[in-house]
């Protein structure tokens, strides 16, 4: 799990724990008047909080599931076309499929989804899309 991901999901669930705390908030007892036991604005009030909070889990792990499809990193000329090395996983990736407007030498994200790996063959990337080009890759340090 990559560390993008992994604060998705620390995002979603905290948002679950307060809509939590919300609902199970007590309410102070009332001295006179009102109503005996559980008020109906009361049950409504939960069933709102209830359905509010399932609808924030639900909406967030759609938008970690469906929304992770992107790679980005410095895009370079390999033996096989274009590569990108991804600085999420560190892992080097041949890109294939709307590569046209890619340039090489610049850092990128694009959005796609990783292919299925054969033995032996690279990983490889399809491209749907390129959705940014940051402009030219930082110079990286030469080693020994």
């Amino acid at each position: 799990m990559t560390a993008k991901r992994f604060n998705i999901l620390i995002r979603i669930f905290t948002g679950a724990a307060v809509c939590a705390s919300f609902v199970t908030a007590t309410l102070p007892a009332r001295a006179q008047g009102g109503c005996i036991g559980v008020c109906k604005g009361e049950v409504v009030g939960i069933a709102l909080g209830i359905a509010g909070g399932g609808a924030a889990l639900g909406i967030g792990i759609f938008y970690a599931v469906h929304h992770g499809h992107s790679l980005s990193g410095c895009a370079v000329s390999g033996p096989n076309g274009l590569e990108l090395e991804n600085h999420g996983d560190e892992q080097t990736y041949a890109l294939i499929g709307e590569v046209a407007n890619i340039k090489p030498g610049n850092r990128i994200r694009v959005s796609g989804k990783k292919e299925k790996k054969e033995a032996g063959a690279p990983q490889q990337f399809l491209v749907e899309k390129l959705s940014k080009d940051f402009g030219a890759c930082k110079a990286q340090p030469a080693t020994p």
